[in-house]
This record gives structure tokens, C-alpha cells and sequence, in this order.
């Protein structure tokens, strides 16, 4: 099978965003692996070649050696080690530092003087001797007598290689390099090709008895058989490969050069034609740029300008009449001629064929639901009053468009393959002259091409016609009918679906993921984007004012009264206005604080029980969900701050249960810390306050801080407080650190005039004093 590798591509097929180019992909079309007698053997393990051995022979350890032994217990072969046994039952093995080869019955076929011995298949040997860094190889038969270099010596510039073996005929075939060129030879040790070539490679098409290689001179390349027969003259700026697989279809790519450089640039840019040729030589067809892979057993060629379809035999499918061809996984092909962009069928005759065209397509890729499916939820598929509409507004519109055929022109030969393509079906958004509607993969009209818009939505597909939308399924059942003015999703706590939304009139009501309607027409409008993180509820207006609903209860729960709406903070509490007045209400309409208008900002603390604040003048504090002042709004800046003990509390940010929360402020330049009571930790008076990373202390200095000395050594003193605000370790170092990965904690107090560091445990225990140069050198961690 053709092994071919293609780029997923995510695209919408509109004609309008495409450029009348090829957009296929761009790997190579051609195959390069065959089910060939690969030569040599793979070996396998000693207790399997003890059970399968032809004559009984057994491979026994004996101390760091192995032994052959016989089936009566005798002694074969001694002193063996560096096996490998192969299933014929043949071993190469080391012995007295060199390898040598032992047959199927047990003697010696290869003396034991090589560096190296690779078994084959027939019954031959690849040698290595090694000169050096260089190494030579010769090929030995199964006597152990040499093939070549017939003189039975290495040549220091020569090298032999297994290439081929031809069961039908027992001929087998060996690569020659000498002196740097290649060269052929047969197990009759004939010379069938001179070491005359810079390359001479087998194309893999499994060969019996012709044998197909790429042969390169200089800066030529052609394509020869074992005879020096010609297939593809040689010729500057061209490459060969095969074309596919077990078909003696060969590819010759012409390149041009680039910049004026002497090397071939092998990208498909400079890819100027690629032709097919079998092997007698003849052209079965020639392509003015690279031949890629669609699908299938099918590749797109180009020429003059316009892209068309031949088989892996070469043979045309479909001529070269389309702007550009499309093919995206296994799915079926898409081609676009005049503006217009049609699916490639299989007719019946075998043949492939564009029938008809559109003015785009645009896969669809979810599946809607079903009736049936709809039906088994157990919900109820009926509609109020209001949205009743006649028998004739169901029905739906059957559109047939003419064919346009596309004459398939006559193959290159009389044997035209079954061609291997067999999309799955797949449906399409079909434009044609501004309306829309759905086909399938074979041109057939799943739903009339009759609407204005058209697209997926919710596990359906909304429609609109003269102005009104409504749903449908992909097998064109009405779910909802076209009576609305507009359809919109309704999105919960984590952006999903929470229901749906329908317009009618001024007026909206709400529908669950299945359509069934939760509410009936009224005017409150249903806002989707006003508030987030509130789960199974959404905000409602009316008259420019703002409330919340329920979606699981089906019930308004806030009415409609309050000006904005416009943060949710925090445990289900709002920001909300009332007569102008900022206010916090929770989500069943309790009023939390009735006046928040003295603030410019009002969040959620990361202490989910607090609220941060911002006055006018830009100040900041602390309130609790009650209006109750924590820190009065009164500093220049606020931080809170968590400090832990507990090394796995500092990886585990979903763990809540920190030691401490300390909230750090500042006010004209100086310091201070709060509890989360409102409580002073530390009083207003220091010039710096920062937690370490672990464990629980604050670093803290009185000395003035500026950019320019907090890195200079004995001007800016640092000390360490608790985090009830008693300093535990004087301001009177360069640094206090500590190592955010070690789980004990220790506090690393640096003096670096003294170029010492003294080492305490995380209760603040001395331990030790070790000198700082040491220390830096053996603490990857420290950064001075």
C-alpha cells in the first residue's frame, strides 16, 4: 500500500478567501519502502536458537566463554563469546579478539581474523577489517571462500554492500565502491557495472529480473538497468525516484537553479516539471510542476496553469481544467474552476467526474441532534401559542440545480485500474447565487439551497430566510421554525452552553441545549456577556435595568431594578447600582452593603472573605462582605501576603489552608503590616517589607532604599520578623534568604564583608557558619 503523508489543513473552502492556486499538500508523492529481500539477517536470541537448531547444536555457557556442544554432549566449538545466532542456524561469534563464522553444522565457515561479519541471506558473509579510522569489507560465500575482491584481500578503498537478491533467477547482486565510485557485481563474480559512478542506488520496485538504479556522474543523473541499459538519459538539474510502490513507474523531477548557485535546491519551489516513465523508457505523462498526493491512490498534476487527477499508474482521472485542486485527509476532493468550486465524484463507468459547482463549500463537522435523540431526553417538543406558524411556512423548498459536466478525456491507455477512492460522506454549507443550504459528498441535496445564512449552532444549524432564523437538523428536520428574529447561545460559569436563546418581536424566551422551551415570550432580554463566574444563572433587562434568572428553576430571582450590574466579586455577591449608588447584593437579592460609592475600585481579595478598596484619592484598604472596615482606606499601596510553614502548601496552589495572610501596606514611604483581623503586625516606620519565599518571616530594614544601594554591601541592614511582628533575627545583615526547593526550610543569614553566612532551621535554630565563597560555589540555587 502507497504510504503517504498528508498536512491536516483546518480551512473554510470560500472561494472569495482562496487564490487560484494549488493548496494540496506538499509532501512527497512517492513511496520509498518495499516488502524486498532486505539481506541481511536479523539475529535473535541464543535460548531461541537452542530450540529451533536444524542439527541439535547447542550454544552453553561455560564461565565468561559459550560452548557448541552436539547433541551427544561433545564439545564443537570452544572459547565463544560476542554472539549472534541467526535462524538458520548459522553464528558469528568472537574468539581471540576477532569474529569469525560458524555454519549450520557446526564448523568453521569463516576464520576467526575479522573485525566484523554481518550474515546474508543465501548463504553469504559481509567482512570488515578496519585500517585505521577506514574500513574495508569483502563478501565470502558459504564455504568461507571469497566472492570479492576474488584475491581474497582487503583493499583499503574498497568497499562491497549485499544490493539485491533475484530468487526467481539465484542471482544475487553487490554494490562496489572504489576509490570513490560505484559500481555492480553478481554472485557469478561478474563485473556488470565498473566503479564508474558517483551513486548508483537501487529504486525500489521490487525487481526480478531488471534491476532499476539511479546512477549519477558528475553533475548528471540518469536511470540504468544492470546492463548499462538506458532508461532516462543523463541529464544536469534532475533527480529520480520511484513514483510508487511494485510499479516500474519512475519519476524524474527537472529542477532550475537558484542565485546562480552550483547545488540543486530539491524543495518543491524549484520544482520546474516532473515527469512519469516506465520502464521502457516512454513518458506517460509530464507534469509543468511536482505531481502531490490527494488521497487514495490519486495525485494532482499541473499543466498549463490548470490542475487535474491521474492514478498511481499515471493515467489520467480527471484532465487539468480546475483552478486549483483541495484534498484534505480522507475526504473527498474539492476543485474549483471559473470562481466556482465543485466535489469530485466516481461515477458508475469508474470514471471521476465534477458535476456540479458552487459558489463555495465549507465542510461541517459536528454532528446535530436527532429526533429521536431529542425524544429520549423526555423533554417536550412543543411550542406556545405565539409561535405557532401554517403548514406552509414548515414545508420546505426543493432546489435542483443543472449539471455541469466535466468531460473526462481519453486515457493514456486502455487499462484503466479501479480507482481506490472512496470518501466517506461528508456534508457540506453549499453557496450557490447567495443562498445556502446543505449537501453531501455525491452532490445530493440534503437541505434546499434556499437561505440567507446558515452555520452550526448548539448541536443544530440555524437558518435564516427573509430576516427570520430558525433550527434544523442536518437530515432537515424543523426544530425550530423561521419566525425569529435572532437565535443566540447562552454561556455558564466555564463558557459551555447553558441554553438558548430566541427573539421574536421585541421579546425573547429561553430554550434548553435540545430546544424545549424553558420560558415563555416576555420582555426580558437575557444578557450573555454582563456577568461572569455565576453558575446556572444569567443576567436579565429590562427598561435599561438589570436582574438576575435562574436557569434551572426557570424563575427570575433578582427582578429587574438595578441600573448596572457589573462585577460578580466573590461567595455569589454582586456589584450592582441602585439610584446611583454603588452597592453589593448577593445572587437571591439580599442587600450585603448598601453604599460602595466612596470607592473608585472595589475587587475581590485573594482572601476570598475581603474586599479591596480604592478611594477618589487613591487610597487603599480593606472591608469585609458586611461594609465592616478591616484596614481603614487610607495607604498609598496594599498587598496581601501569604506566608507558610508547610513546604507542600507552597506547591500546592489549590490548597488554601496557608499558615498566615498578612496584608502589607505603605503610606509616605514607610511600611507596615495588618492581620486579616485589621490587627498591626508590624508598625508604620520600616522602609522595606517583603515575605520570603519559605518559611513564615517577614524581611524587613529601616534603612532608606534606593536602586542604587539595595545590592550595596553594609549599607542597607536586613532583619527578620515573625508573623506576629516580633523581629526574631536583628537588622544587621546584607541578605536573609532562603531555598524555595528545600522541604526543611533552612534561613540563610548573609554577611559579606564577613564572608560568612550563618544557617539557621526553619524555628530559627542556629546550626551553622560557613564561609559565603563556599557556600555561592556549592549552591547553584544562590544568587548573589
Amino acid at each position: 500500500m502507497l504510504k503517504v503523508c498528508k498536512l491536516s489543513l483546518s480551512i473554510s473552502i470560500a472561494l472569495t478567501a482562496l487564490s487560484a492556486v494549488s493548496i494540496t499538500t506538499i509532501h512527497s508523492a512517492h513511496a520509498s519502502t518495499c516488502s524486498c529481500n532486505q539481506g541481511k539477517l536479523y539475529s535473535i536470541d541464543i535460548d531461541e536458537l537452542n530450540g529451533i537448531h536444524p542439527h541439535q547444536l547447542t550454544l552453553k555457557s561455560n564461565e565468561a566463554y559459550y560452548q557448541l556442544v552436539d547433541a551427544k554432549g561433545q564439545v564443537i566449538q570452544d572459547k565463544l563469546y560476542d554472539i549472534s545466532a541467526y535462524e538458520d542456524g548459522r553464528i558469528v561469534a568472537k574468539r581471540n579478539g576477532h569474529f569469525g563464522a560458524i555454519d549450520t553444522t557446526g564448523k568453521v565457515a569463516v576464520d576467526f581474523k575479522y573485525d566484523a561479519i554481518d550474515v546474508l541471506n543465501n548463504g553469504f558473509y559481509h567482512l570488515t577489517q578496519y585500517f585505521g579510522s577506514k574500513k574495508a569489507t569483502a563478501i565470502a560465500t558459504s564455504t568461507g571462500s571469497w566472492l570479492y575482491p576474488a584475491n581474497n584481500t582487503f583493499e583499503k578503498n574498497t568497499q562491497v554492500d549485499y544490493l539485491y537478491a533475484d530468487d526467481v533467477n539465484q542471482i544475487t547482486y553487490f554494490t562496489v565502491l572504489k576509490n570513490g565510485k560505484h559500481g555492480l557485481i553478481n554472485d557469478k563474480n561478474q563485473t556488470l557495472i565498473a566503479p564508474i559512478y558517483d551513486e548508483l542506488a537501487l529504486l525500489d520496485t521490487c525487481p526480478n529480473e531488471r534491476l532499476f538504479m539511479k546512477a549519477v556522474s558528475g553533475d548528471k543523473v540518469g536511470l540504468i538497468d544492470q546492463y548499462q541499459k538506458v532508461v532516462v538519459p543523463f541529464a544536469k538539474n534532475i533527480n529520480i525516484e520511484n513514483f510508487n510502490e511494485d510499479k516500474q513507474i519512475f519519476s524524474v523531477k527537472s529542477y532550475v537553479l537558484r542565485n546562480n548557485e552550483n547545488s540543486i535546491h530539491t524543495n518543491n519551489e524549484t520544482i520546474s516539471s516532473e515527469t512519469l516513465i516506465n520502464g521502457k523508457g516512454v513518458s506517460i505523462i509530464k507534469a509543468d510542476a511536482s505531481i502531490k498526493p490527494l488521497n487514495s491512490n490519486l495525485y494532482e498534476y499541473k499543466k498549463s496553469n490548470k490542475y487535474g487527477i491521474i492514478n498511481s499508474n499515471g493515467v489520467i482521472v480527471l484532465p487539468a481544467n480546475f483552478d486549483y485542486l483541495y484534498s484534505q485527509n480522507d475526504a473527498s476532493i474539492l476543485a474549483a474552476q471559473n470562481q466556482k468550486i465543485g466535489i469530485v465524484t466516481k461515477e458508475s463507468n469508474n470514471r471521476l467526474a465534477v458535476n456540479k459547482f458552487y459558489d463555495s463549500l465549507e465542510p461541517t463537522y459536528d454532528s446535530t441532534y436527532t429526533l429521536s435523540e431529542i425524544e429520549n431526553q423526555s423533554l417536550k417538543h412543543e411550542e406556545y401559542d405565539d409561535e405557532q406558524v401554517s403548514d406552509s411556512d414548515d414545508k420546505t423548498i426543493d432546489e435542483s440545480t443543472s449539471a455541469v459536466e466535466v468531460e473526462i478525456m481519453e486515457e493514456t491507455d486502455n487499462t484503466l485500474e479501479a480507482i481506490t477512492y472512496n470518501p466517506p460522506t461528508t456534508s457540506y454549507i453549499a453557496q450557490i447565487n447567495h443562498k445556502l443550504g446543505l449537501v453531501d459528498s455525491n452532490n445530493k441535496v440534503v437541505i434546499p439551497i434556499i437561505y440567507d445564512e446558515m452555520g452550526s449552532f448548539e448541536h443544530f444549524i440555524r437558518v435564516k430566510k427573509d430576516n427570520k432564523y430558525g433550527l434544523i437538523t442536518e437530515k432537515n428536520d424543523i426544530i425550530k421554525p423561521l419566525i425569529y428574529d435572532d437565535i443566540m447561545s447562552l454561556n455558564g460559569l466555564h463558557g459551555d452552553s447553558i441554553g438558548m436563546v430566541f427573539t421574536k418581536d421585541h421579546q425573547q424566551h429561553l430554550a434548553n441545549k435540545f430546544g424545549s422551551t424553558l420560558t415563555k415570550f416576555s420582555d426580558y432580554r437575557f444578557i450573555n456577556d454582563k456577568l461572569y463566574g455565576l453558575d446556572n444563572m444569567t443576567v436579565i433587562e429590562k427598561d435599561g435595568k438589570y436582574g438576575l434568572f435562574n436557569i434551572t428553576g426557570k424563575k427570575v430571582i433578582i427582578p429587574p431594578i438595578y441600573e448596572d450590574m457589573s462585577e460578580s466579586i466573590y461567595n455569589n455577591s454582586i456589584l450592582a447600582q441602585l439610584d446611583g449608588k454603588k452597592l453589593l447584593i448577593d445572587t437571591s437579592g439580599k442587600m450585603l452593603i448598601n453604599n460602595l460609592s466612596q470607592y473608585t475600585e472595589i475587587n475581590r481579595s485573594s482572601d476570598s472573605d475581603q474586599i479591596t478598596v480604592k478611594t477618589k484619592d487613591d487610597k487603599y484598604g480593606v472591608i469585609d462582605y458586611k461594609g465592616k472596615t478591616i484596614i481603614p482606606a487610607d495607604y498609598d499601596s496594599l498587598e496581601l501576603q501569604s506566608l507558610t510553614n508547610n513546604y507542600g502548601d507552597v506547591w500546592d496552589e489549590s490548597d488554601s489552608k496557608l499558615a498566615v495572610t498578612l496584608y502589607i501596606v505603605e503610606k509616605n514611604g514607610k511600611y507596615g503590616a495588618f492581620n486579616r483581623d485589621g490587627g498591626v503586625v508590624a508598625p508604620l516606620e520600616y522602609t522595606h517589607i517583603q515575605s520570603i519565599a519559605y518559611p513564615a518571616y517577614l524581611l524587613v530594614t529601616k534603612d532608606k532604599i534606593t536602586e542604587d544601594n539595595i545590592d550595596t554591601t553594609g549599607v542597607v541592614n536586613f532583619g527578620l520578623m515573625s508573623p506576629a511582628g516580633k523581629l526574631v533575627l536583628e537588622m544587621k545583615y546584607d541578605a536573609i534568604v532562603s531555598n524555595y526547593y528545600d522541604p526543611e526550610g533552612k534561613i540563610y543569614a548573609i554577611h559579606t564583608e564577613r564572608d560568612t553566612v550563618e544557617i539557621y532551621d526553619k524555628t530559627l535554630k542556629f546550626l551553622e557558619t560557613q564561609n559565603l565563597t563556599s557556600f555561592a560555589a556549592n549552591n547553584e540555587w544562590y544568587d548573589q
